[in-house]
């Protein structure tokens, strides 16, 4: 027979979903800062910026900024 699991208490819960809920949103916040770099790059190839330099110019503007 499998051995089975003790059960949880109610900190525990609470700790395991607190961890789940950060590790989403971390994940949110970093698709969402790749989806502003990949516009910002975009925007900068139009105006016709060289791509190295609008690169750089992309990855300064969104990684780069200070959360208010």
């Amino acid at each position: 027979m499998p051995k089975k699991k003790k059960p949880l208490t109610k900190l525990e819960k609470a700790e395991h979903r607190a961890k789940t809920m950060v590790a989403n949103e971390k994940k949110r916040n970093d698709a969402e800062k790749q989806k502003r770099y990949e516009q910002c790059l975009e925007m900068k190839l139009l105006k016709g910026h060289p791509p190295e330099l609008a690169e750089k110019m992309a990855k300064e503007l969104i990684y780069n900024q200070q959360e208010v």
